[in-house]
């Protein structure tokens, strides 16, 4: 103890010592410096009340119950500060100074005006000063804070009755668990196996003899690759190969040999877990099937489509250009009469000459407003998400795709601004970008055929989509006439879509270009302009 907490402590002493009255003994623990500190740096509430229940001494962290600073307690009484539980305080007190014993263990809630702290929760002791004749002169309380341990105790117990009942049901809902699943395996209509890391099947459901003819001991021990299509090993084996080292689950296709020994195709989802692999596999033949006829009936259309497009074109074309035709015709017929005169007539030749010049202008005025209307067919453009434009058409080549098996490799940038576009419009130039890339590897043998599509930005102001196919390549020869109208290195084209696509692009303030890729393939570049360079604009 320090010199002057030793005199603090002489002079309280000799206070009580005097039998000085309440008051004065009060005053003497209220100027104590030493006290004063102690109530200062305890780390929780503390005060001092008189036989009467007043004030003497209190804490900053004790006001925290009330809310009432320090100055607004000294010298008032509990009754003044906190009305709500003056009459508990008070029994504390008369208590404490009739056995002159000490209370602890009280709780108490906060009491602000206001109600804001009502849910915290204080832990308060009282114990007795007494003076040296034995007589209680005060009350020392101590507060500490408990709401957070208050808080843990419930979530603790409600906790512990949570997991009560959890145990009391979990027996049962296992046993339950475990009839579902003996159900679903042996009523599911999709087939079930379970394979380990290498594809030795282990257990399969009924299911595989409903659709497949063969039995649990027929398969049960065998490796799955031997019955799976020789056209479709090779990629099983990689699929399978991926799920055996850990890999992401997948959906994909192949055809197993049916009993008697043709071929059905399924479609799988696997997943490994623990050393074991889990498929599911659903019977596809028929929607294949469906799918093949849907496409062949789609190409039928496409070609009576473009059949019936192109003789609408030609029509509206010949009948808009037929008159302006005509009138230059005449107007030439007559100045070469007047040239043909024994004295040409130089005037009305001119004349004649300057009609024709104007009508050319005239049909040249026709002509670009056909092109016009290939390339903007809505007049109000609406703002696009080409990520979302890109994900709609690839979903509708998606058949296309697998039916040439050519895989797809999809690196779209997230956070693109969006491109001010006629929708359909888009659509058609990206699908036939796309089309025409399947069918440049169809022919492909001995290596993958795979399509690439991406986006991203030029510059900050134009959006870029890129779709690249591992093909045969055009020959460099031809870059420069491939989106020339009628110019075509297909056996059946018409030479007309990269014309048509670039027109459109073109009319979007866009650019339509393609460049050799290395080794082999093309790559095709649209670019946009973006609603960001729009606004800048």
């Amino acid at each position: 103890m320090s010199l002057s907490a030793r005199a603090d402590a002489t002079k309280v002493t000799s206070v009580l010592d005097r039998g000085a009255t309440h008051s004065d003994q009060a005053t003497a623990l209220a100027t104590s410096p030493a006290l004063q500190l102690i109530y200062e740096t305890a780390p929780i509430g503390l005060a001092f009340l008189s036989p009467d229940c007043r004030y003497v001494l209190i804490n900053q962290h004790m006001t925290e119950i009330c809310g009432i600073s320090i100055a607004g307690h000294i010298g008032r009484l509990v009754r003044e500060t906190v009305p709500k539980v003056a009459d508990q305080v008070e029994r504390l007190v008369q208590t404490i100074i009739r056995s002159g014993e000490p209370i602890i263990g009280v709780e108490l809630n906060g009491q602000r005006p206001d109600g804001s702290n009502t849910d915290r929760v204080w832990i308060t002791y009282w114990h007795p000063l007494k003076s040296a004749s034995g007589e209680v002169i005060g009350i020392n309380v101590a507060a500490e804070e408990i709401t957070d341990r208050k808080r843990a105790d419930a979530e603790l117990a409600a906790s512990r009755e949570q997991l009560r009942k959890l145990n009391e049901t979990l027996a049962g809902r296992v046993a339950e668990q475990a009839e579902e699943r003996d159900r679903i395996w042996n009523v599911s209509l999709d087939l079930l196996l379970v394979s380990d890391l290498t594809g030795k099947i282990l257990n399969v459901n009924p299911a595989w003899t409903a659709t497949l003819g063969w039995s649990s001991e027929d398969l049960v021990g065998s490796a799955i690759e031997g019955f799976i299509h020789p056209d479709d090993r090779e990629r099983s084996r990689v699929e399978f190969g991926g799920l055996a080292t850990g890999g992401a689950a997948r959906h994909f296709e192949n055809r197993i040999r049916c009993r008697d020994g043709s071929y059905r195709w399924l479609a799988w989802r696997a997943v490994p877990d623990r050393g074991f692999i889990y498929a599911v596999a659903r019977d596809i033949t028929t929607l294949k099937r469906a799918n093949e006829q849907l496409h062949a009936l789609h190409r039928q259309l496409a070609h009576a489509s473009r059949q019936s497009t192109m003789g609408a074109m030609t029509a509206s074309i010949a009948h808009e250009i037929r008159q302006p035709l005509a009138a230059m015709v005449m107007g030439a017929n007559s100045a070469l009469r007047w040239l043909d005169h024994v004295d040409p007539d130089l005037d009305e030749a001119r004349t004649a000459l300057e009609h024709v010049v104007a009508d050319g202008h005239r049909m040249n005025e026709l002509i670009s407003s056909i092109r016009a209307m290939f390339g903007r067919e809505s007049p109000e453009p609406t703002p696009v998400d080409v990520n979302v434009l890109v994900a709609e058409v690839l979903a509708l080549a998606q058949g296309e795709l697998e039916n040439h098996r050519v895989s797809l490799v999809s690196d779209m940038r997230d956070g693109l601004p969006q491109v001010m576009a006629e929708r359909m419009q888009l659509q058609q130039v990206l699908l036939n970008l796309i089309m025409n890339a399947v069918e440049a590897m169809s022919a492909v043998t001995g290596r993958e055929r795979q399509l690439t599509v991406s986006s991203g930005l030029d510059d900050e102001r134009f959006v870029r989509i890129t779709v690249e196919d591992t093909g045969s390549g055009i020959d460099p020869a031809y870059f420069d006439r491939i989106f020339d109208a009628f110019f075509t290195t297909k056996t059946n084209g018409m030479g007309m879509g990269l014309s048509i696509c670039r027109s459109v692009v073109e009319a979007h303030g866009g650019k339509l270009w393609a460049s050799p890729r290395a080794p082999l393939g093309t790559t095709f570049y649209l670019t946009l302009p973006s609603t960001l360079s729009s606004a800048g604009a």
